[in-house]
């Protein structure tokens, strides 16, 4: 059975995915494939991480937006003089001209300062107020695209596990066949009307699909584990999966010629979009800082122990600062900044070319695997037909044990190849309806 263990491990190799798992209380989940996928994008840990991060972004819209507005800040000031003598100067005392040491400090002071500030104009403001904004709606696709992303990866596990139990059922009907078949004929070899290579063919064939049986149902429990991993519960939850093979196979056959493909709705095209207005704000803000940036400003001191010298306690005005030269450092970083938005202008075009691309290829490969399902569905109906009417003949001894076991290997694997097709169809309607938008 080599169709049988390539199958294995194509399944394997094909749908073992890194997941980690939130803890839950133990519990019987019975889930259709839609709910198993919003049941992920809900508790997975990447779908989370992706909400948050535009929770974040949220907040660091605002963070911008404050440097906007009105500052206020208190300053509270103790002194002491640690000298005996404090500061003073001399002043004449009397007509004989005498002098005086007079100090006007206090040896504990104590001061108050309020302060309010006003950005008026900032190029640099305006320009970064927009670019976290645009970084926001980044944050969104991105989210989006992980949440399609898990949605397919779900689907892919969800298929693999009914493919899975479609084919031990098949086994398990093979090797209740085999057992009962292997029973007869060691009765009929008892009776002295059969070789002992004829009971040694049967229990060979029974041996090797009982390890097929054997393997599957290990694939088959490790891909249980696998769902549970991408929607976020434990192993230790129960999940029945409530969809019927065929019935999805009826709804994913469609006429795919009804798809058309809009390069502007498509998530990964509108991300890079998204990131082509960031570059171009980025390159817009290095632009404006070679721009004046103007402040408004209140100060109110207030001092507790007031002296003749106790500056005034109101103050308003205005603060400017332009860097005029700055040795070509501005410039470069303008060239810097338009270098990555070229960039990104060519990566935009880039992905508009390959997802066209995509689409199409997605296209065909839904023909290819409706084409190779109707092909391989046949096959195992005949196939089923000829194993049926080969293991009468055998029964009635017209056809050997070796016949038997070849029909038997021919049957297993026209399932196990029109499980595969089934299992590659409803994964390429999967992949067809992301490249168009739909998944």
């Amino acid at each position: 059975m080599k169709l049988t263990r390539n199958f294995l491990l194509v399944i394997t190799t094909h749908f073992i995915f890194p997941f980690s798992v939130l803890a839950q209380n133990d519990s019987i989940l019975s889930l259709s494939l839609k709910e198993a996928q919003d049941f992920a994008l809900n508790h997975f840990y990447v779908s989370r991480n992706a909400e948050l991060d535009v929770k974040a972004a949220s907040n660091r819209v605002w963070e911008s937006t404050a440097i906007g507005l009105p500052q206020v800040s208190i300053n509270g000031q103790y002194q002491r003089y640690l000298d005996d003598t404090l500061p003073s100067f001399a002043i004449p005392a009397g007509p004989d001209g005498e002098l005086m040491d007079v100090s006007i400090f206090e040896r504990d002071n104590y001061s108050l300062t309020a302060n309010v500030s006003q950005l008026i104009f900032s190029g640099e403001y305006i320009v970064g107020l927009q670019a976290a904004r645009i970084y926001k709606s980044l944050s969104e696709e991105s989210f989006e695209k992980t949440g399609i992303d898990i949605r397919q990866a779900v689907a892919g596990t969800y298929f693999t596990i009914l493919t899975l139990t479609e084919n031990k059922k098949v086994l398990g009907k093979t090797l209740d066949n085999l057992r009962l078949i292997l029973d007869q004929t060691r009765k009929i070899y008892e009776a002295g009307m059969m070789e002992d290579t004829d009971v040694d063919q049967i229990d060979l064939t029974l041996r090797r699909t009982e390890n097929d049986m054997q393997s599957v149902s290990n694939l088959l429990e490790t891909m249980h584990k696998m769902l549970k991993y991408q929607m976020g519960i434990t192993t230790k939850d129960s999940i029945v999966l409530t969809e019927n093979l065929n019935a999805l196979v009826d709804v994913n056959t469609i006429d795919q010629s009804v798809y058309s493909f809009d390069l502007d709705n498509n998530i990964d095209y509108r991300i890079l979009n998204t990131n082509e207005q960031l570059q171009h704000l980025l390159l817009k803000r290095e632009k404006s800082s070679v721009l004046p940036n103007v402040s408004g400003f209140y100060t109110y001191n207030a001092v507790l122990n007031q002296t003749p010298f106790t500056p005034p306690q109101h103050l308003v005005g205005l603060t400017a600062g332009w860097n005029i030269f700055e040795s070509g450092m501005k410039t470069a970083k303008i060239a810097q900044a338009r270098i990555e938005y070229e960039k990104a202008q060519n990566m935009k075009e880039q992905e508009a070319e390959r997802l066209i691309l995509a689409a199409g290829q997605a296209q065909d490969n839904y023909i290819t695997a409706l084409t190779k399902y109707y092909n391989e569905e046949q096959n195992f109906l005949l196939s089923e037909k000829v194993m049926n009417k080969t293991a009468e003949k055998y029964r009635e001894g017209l056809v050997s044990s070796l016949d038997l076991s070849l029909t038997n290997s021919q049957f297993l694997q026209a399932q196990i190849s029109y499980t595969m097709a089934v299992q590659e169809l409803l994964n390429s309607k999967i992949s067809l309806d992301k490249a168009f938008n739909k998944l």
